[in-house]
Parts: structure tokens; sequence; C-alpha cells
């Protein structure tokens, strides 16, 4: 047994060892795109790469429209703007503040929802709950790439009469019930930021398969010019568009994502190996509805009274070994500025998202990550649970 570098002995890890570490890849098969933009000096403004890397998305997805943007937050906020969302809109506080920061930024109130009983997802019931005159939309969020009960969200929002946006930042190249998650509610937006599974360096994508509302995103994300056409407005838009070095940032991601989807799959394996030896460290695995997965994140929910010590000093002494594994979500965001204070008594009805966000740890995966690395991380959560009752002491 080694001592645990928290209590003075020696970091498992030279280099920190951090989540969500970029995924890269083939370095000739970026430049091959590279060499195209040079050739055209064509940079911005739907250009080619962009158009191919549109079509090859719509096609990897499959949807009808999908269009690439700068960031999966403006994603969000142009897609809620085409669905008319205003006034209020539910979703869960356990969820990256850029999805209610969204709604909050365009004056758009977000009404936070519960999770299920030991489930990371939005609760069907909950929402339920929540539903008012004033609700103008729902937004599920597929988090660490699992499914929300979309059958339920999309029964209860065709009863209300409200539009549903799915937020499958975590859930590129996902399925459940065989049915690819673009295909889920009447929208659903992408992230390809550098800490995805699958990225563009910055990025995002708006998927859906309604004509009218995918012509929509295009005019609002380009300033409204009726065609590309700089001296005919259409509508009131902004700057939303994807450079032409993030398509191609994407397209080469494109050609290796089968690739890193399966590292990703023996990392899963090797952590879920490893974890059922670790008392109180319980991996979430993905539910059986699942028909296809990116293995994007492995997370554990840690029970206290059986690995004998808090997440958050868990956390902390994983730091000390150069782990720097997250607390993803924490905690929550109604506890965060400014809904705390906005809606100061959320928290009343959230008691599975509380609970929720004092347990999860999220662990290093990704192409970076291997056999031995995974086990050298086993070994220090055994050494910390071992030692507990010392660290215990030494923190508090």
């Amino acid at each position: 047994m080694k001592t645990p570098a928290i209590l003075g002995g020696e970091s498992a890890f030279r280099e920190p060892l951090h989540v969500g570490k970029p995924n890269l890849p083939e370095k000739k098969t970026l430049c091959n795109y590279l060499d195209r933009i040079f050739n055209s000096r064509w940079l911005t403004n739907n250009g080619p790469l962009v158009i191919e890397f549109r079509e090859k998305l719509e096609e990897f997805l499959q949807v009808k429209y999908c269009i690439p943007i700068c960031n999966g937050t403006i994603a969000l906020e142009l897609a809620e703007r085409a669905l008319c969302f205003e006034d209020e809109v539910i979703l869960p506080s356990f969820t990256f503040v850029a999805t209610p920061h969204s709604l909050q930024w365009q004056r758009i109130r977000p009404v936070f929802a519960d999770v299920g009983n030991d489930d990371v997802n939005v609760d069907p019931a909950s929402i339920k709950t929540l539903l008012s005159s004033r609700t103008k939309g729902i937004i599920g969020v597929h988090v660490y790439g699992y499914p929300c009960d979309y059958s339920k969200i999309n029964k209860i929002a065709s009863e209300s009469n409200v539009k549903v946006l799915y937020d499958a930042a975590h859930a590129f190249g996902c399925e459940v019930d065989g049915i690819p998650y673009a295909q889920l509610g009447d929208a659903s937006i992408f992230s390809f930021h550098a800490t995805k599974f699958f990225h563009s360096f910055e990025g995002g994508a708006i998927a859906t398969n309604d004509e009218a509302l995918a012509e929509e995103v295009r005019l609002m994300s380009n300033f409204g010019f009726a065609g590309g056409v700089l001296d005919q407005v259409d509508y009131l838009g902004i700057n939303g568009k994807m450079t032409e070095i993030s398509a191609a940032m994407g397209l080469a991601m494109l050609d290796s994502v089968e690739e890193i989807r399966e590292k990703n799959r023996q990392n899963f394996e090797l952590y879920k190996e490893v974890f059922a030896e670790i008392e109180g460290a319980n991996l979430i695995e993905p539910p059986s509805s699942m028909t296809k997965q990116n293995w994007q994140y492995v997370v554990a929910r840690m029970d206290e009274n059986r690995f004998g010590l808090s997440r958050d000093m868990t956390v902390q002494a994983l730091r000390a070994e150069n782990i720097f594994a997250r607390r993803y979500f924490y905690p929550g965001c109604h506890r965060m500025h400014p809904y705390r204070e906005l809606y100061p008594s959320a928290s009343n009805i959230l008691p599975n998202t509380e609970r929720l966000s004092e347990q999860v740890i999220s662990f290093p995966t990704g192409q970076v990550i291997n056999e031995e690395v995974i086990s050298r991380i086993a070994d220090c959560l055994c050494d910390i649970s071992d030692n507990a009752d010392q660290i215990r002491h030494k923190v508090e």
C-alpha cells in the first residue's frame, strides 16, 4: 500500500492528468484540409469546407439539416430564438451553466427541474409539475451522453403545445432505441468544444428535420442576409458562423471519430473492471436503451459511507496525486450566480440534483489514457480509501 500524496507520499503522476484533454486527428489529414484553405484563401462566410462539413454531419447524425455554428452556446441561443422560446423555459439544473445562460442572456427565465432519483437526467415528472401558462419551451440535456426520457418529455410537450430542444453537447454520435439523438424533439444542439470527444477546436451545430426551422437558423447565424447577399437583410440575426479552420478540424476529426469512440469504450470497460473492486466508487453506466454511445465520460458516484471520504475530500486527495478529476456538475446551476440570487428558493424542489452534485466525480479518458494509467488511478483510489481516517483528520 502506497502512502497517499496528500499525507506526504510521492504523487502517482509527475505531470497533471486532466479530464477533457483534447483528442486529435491524424496531423497529415488536418494539414491536407489546411492546404485547401491556403489555396482557396477562403477563411469564413460559408466556405467550401464548412459546406462539406455540414453535409458530412447530416450524413453522420442521420438528420435532414445540420447547421455548423461557431460554438455550442451560440447554437443554443439561435435554436431557442428559432423555436420562439420566451417568458419561461423548463430545463434541468444539473447541466453545464451555458444551458441556462443561453436563456437568461435573452431575458428568458430558466425554470429548474430536478433529475430523477438515481438518475443524471431531468425527471419528466418534475417537468410536469413546473408547467404553467408562462412555459414556452422545454430543454432536455443528455447528461454524459446518456439519453433523456425523450418519449415522456415529447408527450408532455405535445400535450402542453410547447417545443422541445435537446442539448446534446455530450452526445455526438449517440443513439437511443435505435434513434439518432439528432432526430429527437424539434431540434438538438451539439458542442464541438476542444474538450469534447469530437471537436472542431471551437464549434457547435444545430440539427433538425424541420426545413423552415433550419432556414431560420441559417438566416439568424449570418446577420439575416438572404442568400449571402450583403444588401438584402431578411431577418434579425447575429454572427454565429463557423470558420473554415474549425470546419477543417471537424472534417479531420470525422476521419478519426470511430477510432476515438473505440478507445473511449476500451477505457470505460477498464474503469468498470477496476472500479468493481473499489467499495463506494460506483461507476455510472449507460442505460440498456442506448444502442450507440461515444463513451465520452467516465463518471462515478461516490458513496461516502462505504468509501470513507466525501466526494470533495476525495477530489482533493486525487489532485495531490496530479489526477485532476472534476466535480462535473457541481454545485448545480441553481446555486451559481446569477441564479442563486434570482431564484433563491430553487433548491427546495431539487433534492435529487443537490444530492447528485455532491457525489459525482469525472475521471480522465480519451486518447491519452491507457490501461496502465487507469490501473494507477484505481490504486490511488484504493490507497485514499484505506487512509480515509488520516486524510479526513488532515483536511478538516
